[in-house]
């Protein structure tokens, strides 16, 4: 026969004791105050199951998570961490104190963007994280992508650092980042260069066909060289002035903000 104990529920809830002749007491308590200890009183020689929450509140901001137990002083026995539902286990006969231990957890959310991956992973598979954990976000993607990259401008919020398009938080409390990114058309611009490039030396080429003597100057006489600085020249100047040609366009149909173009063309 086996006596069912529900330990804490919301945060603490013990069920009546039934008691048959003799009986043993079977204190219950929880590392750090997490939780009220408390005492059973117990029939003699009978195994119970012990049911403990694997979360319950501990503020409007925090909870606490249940992470390992041990009997009567024991080396601690780690339990398979969950968000919710109860952990339950039986109880060796003549135990005579349960010792839970837990752990404060904060919750982490983020908006302004599509999906996201946290390193490590929550380990209650949420998006809670044990207190003092350091975190990174990466993985993000966003509303519009494609093949116009996008870059995060800005993160409001308590980060440790913004690198590229990953941010890393310490969970010292409960954290909501809000993520600001816009389009960047810098890489776009550079291909759009790539035809352009392509028609200037087809025109350069054939302007030096057409300037190219007809005869074939005598032998005593040196043929001057071509100044290939000037060609070169003439290709950047003009590659130049179609992409801010271009860069205008964009700026004149609002596909890019004027900050946006000042920063390209300064990268001309």
């Amino acid at each position: 026969m086996k006596l069912i104990i529900l330990a804490v529920i919301l945060p603490l809830l013990i069920l009546p004791v039934a008691v048959f002749g003799e009986s043993d007491s079977l204190n219950v308590s929880f590392e750090n105050n997490a939780a009220s200890q408390y005492t059973l009183e117990l029939p003699s020689n009978e195994k119970i199951i012990l049911e403990q929450s694997y979360s319950w509140i501990r503020d409007q901001n925090s909870r606490y998570n249940l992470v390992s137990y041990s009997i009567d002083g024991s080396e601690s026995i780690p339990i398979n961490r969950q968000a919710r539902g109860t952990f339950s286990f039986d109880v060796p006969t003549n135990s005579k104190f349960i010792t839970f231990s837990s752990v404060v957890q904060y919750p982490v959310s983020i908006t302004g963007v599509k999906d996201y991956s946290f390193l490590p992973k929550s380990p209650t598979n949420d998006n809670w994280f044990d207190e003092k954990s350091e975190i990174l976000i990466s993985q993000i993607t966003f509303e519009n992508s494609g093949i116009i990259p996008n870059v995060i401008t800005k993160v409001e919020g308590q980060i440790i650092e913004n690198s590229g398009n990953s941010v890393q938080i310490l969970v010292d409390n409960p954290i909501h980042l809000i993520i600001h990114w816009e389009s960047d058309y810098s890489i776009f611009a550079i291909l759009l260069l790539f035809p352009i490039i392509g028609i200037v030396i087809f025109f350069i080429r054939q302007k030096k066909g057409s300037n190219s003597p007809k005869t074939v100057p005598k032998p005593e006489k040196t043929v001057p060289k071509t100044n290939s600085n000037d060609y070169e020249n003439e290709i950047k100047e003009f590659l130049k002035q179609k992409s801010i040609e271009k860069i205008d366009s964009l700026i004149t149909s609002k596909t890019i903000t004027p900050e946006k173009g000042i920063r390209i063309k300064d990268s001309l």
